[in-house]
């Protein structure tokens, strides 16, 4: 469940949000200048903020006028956040700092797309990262999860690609750890992190894009995340595409999930692989038959991997997805009329291919007025950026999560 910042505390909110931002570390009397509090106030404030372990003072001095003062920033050593996300086949778990550098790193290893595993490990890497915290934790663990999720209660409402419905995480995790969890898609979530420490940071209008076994934005407005009436804000994976498609997830036809996914990639090169020999090609020698012959897994990710080294039974693949993917980003481009859109998830990230084939449909497709405003990336922070995203939540809502466990 979101924390609530009570009205009473909310210059405390104001303070430390203006030191957290500021360019560079300000005196009390910046503070006092900059939210027009008296100085007695601005000083009340920092020194509730520095009790709490929130802020610290720097050992060097301000010079200005009147007697110098002391710079103040956020601690860099006082408390920690904790979030996990999972992605492709493993959760990962990370601890960070209040500036949200990463501390320590773990991952727990997923065999199968079933609740209970899913829920297992989880609940196994969260008692493995609880024993090893390396200070006093902020008392809510942000977690990423795929589906549509109800951020109040914790549920996951829906997610059309694993199969599941009503999955009530987050009462299990704080029923089994005793802290609450606050739950958000993973793709919301690594926009969320993009946004602050990616190719996102200071981009006033962005959209990120997650392709994965799911496809979802996250829509990001001066660092306000848009989650709609029930959540639903972003999930463009059931943007219909073709009314005659194939069956999605969710029940109906040529949704984009259904067609763009790292599932639709691999469907899409199981055939171009069928396709050769009834038309009398030889196939030539390449990984991805090999796997296939050998009945093993091929997935999507594995697909983009080797067509960003040149594989071109890969790349015909990958043009194909690109090519629908193009025409949804084209329209949000139109729509949505964001500074820049930035592609991750576990296709997304396997390197810089996909973002580029994209980007060539958008060229063609897009409207010119917002074509010339955006311009289209790969994310930068690979497979961490959900469990960073994620441990962003908490981050998020440190001064009442500090204040109402009592403080320092």
């Amino acid at each position: 469940m979101k924390p609530h910042l009570p009205d009473e505390w909310k210059n405390l909110q104001a303070a430390l949000n203006y030191i957290e931002e500021a360019d560079t570390p300000p005196a009390r009397a910046n503070v006092a200048e900059h939210l027009s509090f008296s100085r007695t106030t601005a000083s009340s404030l920092a020194s509730q903020l520095i009790k709490a372990g929130l802020i610290e003072e720097l050992k060097t001095e301000i010079n200005g006028r009147g007697r110098p003062g002391i710079p103040l920033r956020i601690s860099s050593g006082r408390w920690y956040a904790l979030g996990a996300a999972f992605t492709g086949n493993e959760w990962r778990f990370l601890f960070v700092d209040l500036y949200g550098r990463i501390i320590r790193e773990h991952t727990e290893r997923v065999d199968s797309f079933s609740v209970d595993e899913f829920t297992k490990n989880l609940l196994k890497g969260l008692a493995f990262m609880l024993k090893k915290k390396p200070g006093p934790l902020l008392p809510l663990i942000g977690i990423g999860s795929p589906g549509v999720v109800d951020s109040n209660t914790g549920v996951i409402i829906h997610a059309d690609d694993m199969g599941w419905q009503q999955v009530a995480l987050g009462e299990t995790v704080r029923k089994v750890t005793g802290i609450n969890a606050l739950i958000m898609n993973r793709y919301r979530a690594s926009g969320l992190a993009e946004a602050q420490f990616g190719v996102g940071r200071n981009v006033k209008s962005l959209i990120y894009i997650g392709v994965g076994t799911g496809i979802c934005a996250a829509f990001i407005n001066d660092g306000v995340l848009l989650e709609g009436s029930n959540f639903s804000a972003g999930e463009i994976g059931h943007v219909l595409v073709d009314p005659e498609g194939p069956l999605c997830g969710c029940g109906k036809r040529g949704c984009l999930q259904a067609m763009a996914s790292s599932q639709a990639l691999v469907e899409i090169v199981r055939g171009i692989h069928k396709s050769m020999p009834a038309k009398n090609k030889k196939l030539p020698p390449n990984p991805l038959w090999d796997i296939l012959r050998d009945h093993s897994l091929l997935s999507g990710e594995l697909i983009g991997e080797e067509a960003n080294r040149g594989n071109a039974a890969a790349i015909m693949g990958m043009e194909r997805i690109a090519r629908i993917l193009g025409i949804a980003v084209a329209n949000l481009v139109n729509t949505m009329n964001p500074r820049k859109i930035i592609i991750g998830g576990t296709l997304g990230d396997t390197g810089p291919l996909l973002t580029k084939l994209i980007s060539r449909e958008v060229e063609k497709r897009a409207m010119a007025t917002p074509l010339q405003a955006v311009t289209i990336e790969q994310g930068l922070l690979g497979n961490r950026a959900a469990a960073l995203g994620a441990a962003c939540l908490p981050l998020r809502h440190k001064l009442e999560l500090v204040l109402r466990s009592g403080g320092a």
